[in-house]
């Protein structure tokens, strides 16, 4: 939890995906130099190195971090929540979103990162998941026009473990649906545009889902 500064006024100095590239570089390094988000990697067969994935400790708003300008953004985009008075030092306190989860990138049709999925590591009985408010973007980005196959899985996690298989990462798309209700809007737009972009020829449409 972090005190809040004083008498300044709110402002917020980067735009979405701006402030959410910076973020994610933050949590990829927090991944890196986190034994416990490393070993949840390689409990999930997911391989941290080559992989664009991040770890949200919940400290980035502390310590020498500590900044007016990105607590603010951090509210803005809702990376933090208020959390009643922080009892140390009598100021505002702040709730870190998606706190200890693995974090991954969100992206729009630019291939720019517009928001963000956690999934927690020391809650895997109850799998819990979380999106950033105002959630859009596709995982782990827009198909290719290129390719002739499509492959839809229920899960990120899914998503990012076929994107360790060579033949398929190479001659593939890949889009994650949020879940097995999750085919949203976006992602049936993003397959509309995928199957009358140029090229235009026979492709296929494969969904990868678990069993239930």
């Amino acid at each position: 939890k972090q005190s809040a500064p004083q008498n300044k006024p709110t402002a917020y100095s980067l735009d979405r995906t701006v402030f959410l590239t910076k973020m994610f570089l933050s949590f990829r390094k927090g991944l890196l130099s986190s034994n416990p988000a490393k070993d949840y990697c390689k409990s999930r067969a997911l391989n941290y190195e080559t992989l664009e994935i991040g770890f949200n400790g919940g400290q980035f708003h502390h310590g020498q971090r500590k900044d007016e300008q990105l607590i603010n953004d951090c509210l803005e985009y809702g990376l933090l929540t208020p959390a009643g008075t922080n009892s140390r030092t009598g100021g505002q306190a702040y709730k870190a979103f998606g706190n200890r989860g693995l974090v991954f990138a969100l992206k729009n049709k630019a291939n720019e990162i517009v928001s963000f999925y956690f999934r927690s590591t020391i809650d895997d009985k109850n799998s819990k998941h979380y999106y950033l408010k105002n959630r859009q973007g596709l995982y782990p980005n827009y198909p290719n026009p290129n390719t002739k196959k499509l492959i839809l899985t229920e899960s990120i996690i899914d998503a990012a473990s076929l994107l360790q298989i060579n033949e398929i990462a190479d001659s593939y798309s890949i889009i994650a649906c949020f879940g097995t209700n999750g085919l949203n809007d976006e992602i049936l737009n993003a397959i509309k545009e995928w199957l009358v972009a140029e090229p235009v020829e026979a492709k296929e449409i494969i969904f990868f889902f678990d069993n239930d």
